[in-house]
């Protein structure tokens, strides 16, 4: 069964812990299947105990589990393979190494290892994550089957092509903090205007998670949904006509152009 699938965690930072969180909130997970190591013994001992997942050495990591996430930074990469890669052959490593490609994954690794790249969001804490992965993977089918399984449960997984991958994990990675953005903006004319902000603030949460499920779940074209709510010389007409004289789908677009240079 998947829900007892072994997966350790080598590198326990911020983006592993939200992806081990939402494993056990969200994906039904037992935390006691999950072995995490990372080189701060005190933090690692205490972010474990938060999650009730098990500490241990990077090598305890990689002998006692099925799958195994790389969460270190990239410039620690080749450093901690050089550890236990004579342990990973027939290993599921799944890695979250911003940067680091499939490609540079196996001249670091036996050639009988099997790795997929991919670059996770923070929702992914809360079962609603975007999980952009590299099509140019090395994983088998069962065992793509099985990550699809675990991860499929919080988060959309998303296989691109290689050379899309980083720019797939800017739009899905780096966007959260705009849509904050866009939140607290919204929220503070809401203020402006008499509102309390506890209220504005949840109008707002709800009505940014209520908008995104209406567009997945009717796969309308976005111009289709906004039209739908801008009736002939009404109010949102008129915000929508100042939002365009104010130049926010350029500075959307400039803001991803300025992250890819």
């Amino acid at each position: 069964m998947s829900e007892n699938t072994t997966i350790g965690i080598i590198g326990l930072g911020s983006m592993s812990s939200a992806i081990a969180s939402g494993l056990i909130k969200y994906g039904g997970i037992n935390p006691q299947v999950i072995t995490a190591s990372a080189r701060n013994q005190a933090r690692l001992e205490a972010n474990c105990s938060k999650l009730g997942i098990k500490p241990g050495t990077t090598e305890e990591v990689v002998v006692n589990s099925e799958l195994i996430i790389i969460g270190v930074i990239p410039t620690q990469v080749e450093n901690v393979l050089a550890e236990v890669k004579h342990l990973l052959p027939g290993k599921t490593v799944i890695s979250i190494a911003y940067g680091v490609s499939h490609e540079r994954y196996m001249e670091l690794l036996p050639a009988d290892c099997h790795v997929i790249c991919t670059v996770p969001n923070t929702p992914i804490e809360v079962g609603k994550g975007v999980l952009v992965c590299s099509k140019d993977h090395s994983l088998t089918d069962e065992q793509f089957a099985l990550f699809e399984d675990i991860f499929g449960r919080i988060s959309s997984i998303e296989l691109l092509p290689p050379e899309l991958l980083d720019l797939g994990g800017i739009i899905a990675g780096s966007t959260p903090a705009f849509m904050d953005m866009v939140i607290e903006a919204l929220a503070d004319a809401a203020v402006l205007h008499g509102m309390p902000r506890d209220t504005s603030y949840s109008l707002v949460k709800h009505m940014m998670e209520g908008s995104a499920a209406y567009a997945i779940e009717t796969r309308s074209h976005p111009a289709i949904l906004k039209d739908g709510v801008c009736s002939p010389g009404g109010a949102t007409i008129v915000g929508v006509a100042s939002l365009e004289r104010n130049g926010v789908r350029g500075a959307f677009i400039q803001a991803i152009d300025e992250i890819m240079k």
